[in-house]
Parts: structure tokens; C-alpha cells; sequence
């Protein structure tokens, strides 16, 4: 009886064991899928440089980054957070991802972009769950971008002198109300400007004592290290909020630093 009880548990043991592998290489598969859906490489654009930082929380995550050449000296660069973590949260992420690779063209304004996106998200979005957005078009020859801001985090637009502006123009998050308009934003842009997008992860980062590290924070540093290059600036900021949660964010982040040339 004995070594039938021994045998039964080392064979529970190797069940166990076999599972948890299992779920590990499931959940990699999984990492990997979703990384697959984000663009390996960023295109090159004269006169701009884009460098960015996707963190999930989990093995998964809802936030989302795309930045989608033109062909005509143009980008277009959007970021997005989905309500909720984990699975579910990825599985609107990788839609979203297939409807912006869909829809996103030089003929489509930021504005019209946004509200047939929310009509997909609405169609397809279960209750309780919604998208915030934004899409950008920069045009560095012409020194302009044009944008729509849909319940996203306000980006920050700073310019070598130090003013700041924030990108607000838009209408509501996607995924919630079926009719929403939105509205155009465009501001002009000039060599030296950088423009700062994040999701509420970078904000919302807290310390041990459950101190946010807060737009201002990040307004303040931005406006300090105005004068680096985009990948120092973004490399400033992100060590500033790694620094202030000792490294566990608790939520998808998402940093994005363009430096306009």
C-alpha cells in the first residue's frame, strides 16, 4: 500500500508539473502573438525620430501603439488603452489593431478614422467595456499634425521655448456611444518639438505608498529635458517612472517620445 501511495503521488506530481508547463507555454505563445500585432520596426521619417516602450501588466495586455508610413513624407501614429487587463483586454486590442491596419489611409482624417472605429467597437464591444484613442497624422515638411483625441490621455506637445500644449481636441472614448462625432485637432510643429504620448500606466504609477507619479511629474520632466534627443528624453522619463514604482508597474504602460528634426 505503501509504495502504491508513493507511486500515486509521484504520478500526481509529474501530472503537475506537465500542466504548469503547459499553461507557461501558453501563456509565452500568447506573449508572443500579441507582441507579433505591434509593429517590430518603426518606419523612418525624415526628420522625425519615434521611440517607443510597450509594458503590460500581465503576460497580455490591453494597451496599443501603431505608427503606419504614409508614403508621402507622412505618418500616422496612434496609441490606445482598452479598459481591463489581461485576455480580455488583448483580444480588443488585437481587434482595434486589425481595424486601424483596415481603415487608416492618407484619405482618412484623424476625425473620420475615430468615429468608424467607435462604430466598430460599438458593434462589437461588450457593455461595460470601451477603447480610449488617439490618432495622429504628422507632416514634417509642412510642419503641421493633425489629430483626434477619443477619451485618450492628453498628449503633450512641448516646444523648444518650453510652452506646453495638450492635444484634447476629439470627442468620446470608443466603444460606448454609437453616434459619437469627433472633432479635428491640428497645431503646427517645429524642429526641436517633442511630442509625448502615454498611457494611464506611465501617470498612474505608484510608489509604496500609493502616490501616483502624476501628469505633472511628467509635464515638469519633459519640459526640463526638452533639449535631449528623443531617445534620451524617453529614456529620462521612463527610468523617472520605473524609479518611482521601484519597477512593479500595476498596469499596462505605454511611452511614446516623437522629436521633431
Amino acid at each position: 500500500q505503501l509504495l502504491a501511495l508513493l507511486r500515486a503521488q509521484l504520478e500526481q506530481g509529474k501530472a503537475l508539473r506537465k500542466n504548469r508547463l503547459e499553461r507557461e507555454l501558453e501563456r509565452e505563445e500568447l506573449r508572443e502573438i500579441q507582441r507579433g500585432l505591434l509593429p517590430r520596426e518603426l518606419p523612418r521619417i525624415a526628420g522625425c525620430e519615434i521611440v517607443v516602450d510597450w509594458h503590460p501588466a500581465g503576460d497580455v495586455g490591453g494597451d496599443y501603439f501603431d505608427v503606419l508610413s504614409q508614403g508621402d513624407g507622412r505618418v500616422g501614429i496612434c496609441i490606445a488603452d482598452v479598459a481591463g487587463k489581461g485576455l480580455p483586454a488583448a483580444l480588443l486590442m488585437s481587434n482595434l489593431q486589425a481595424s486601424v491596419r483596415t481603415l487608416a489611409s492618407a484619405n482618412l482624417a484623424p476625425p473620420d478614422l475615430c468615429r468608424r472605429l467607435n462604430q466598430v467597437a460599438c458593434a462589437n464591444t461588450a457593455s461595460g467595456r470601451f477603447i480610449t484613442f488617439l490618432y495622429a497624422v504628422l507632416d514634417p515638411r509642412a510642419g503641421s499634425l493633425t489629430y483626434s483625441n477619443a477619451g485618450h490621455n492628453s498628449p503633450l506637445l512641448v516646444r523648444v521655448d518650453g510652452s506646453c500644449e495638450r492635444l484634447t481636441q476629439g470627442g468620446p472614448v470608443l466603444g460606448q456611444f454609437p453616434e459619437a462625432a469627433y472633432e479635428p485637432g491640428e497645431v503646427a510643429v517645429q524642429p526641436g518639438d517633442k511630442l509625448v504620448l502615454f498611457t494611464d500606466g506611465i501617470v498612474e504609477a505608484p510608489d509604496g505608498e500609493e502616490r501616483e507619479f502624476g501628469e505633472a511629474r511628467l509635464v515638469a520632466l519633459v519640459e526640463e529635458h526638452r533639449h535631449l534627443d528623443g531617445a534620451a528624453l524617453h529614456r529620462t522619463l521612463l527610468d523617472a517612472v520605473r524609479a518611482h514604482c521601484n519597477s512593479r508597474l500595476q498596469d499596462d504602460a505605454t511611452l511614446m517620445v516623437i522629436s521633431v528634426g
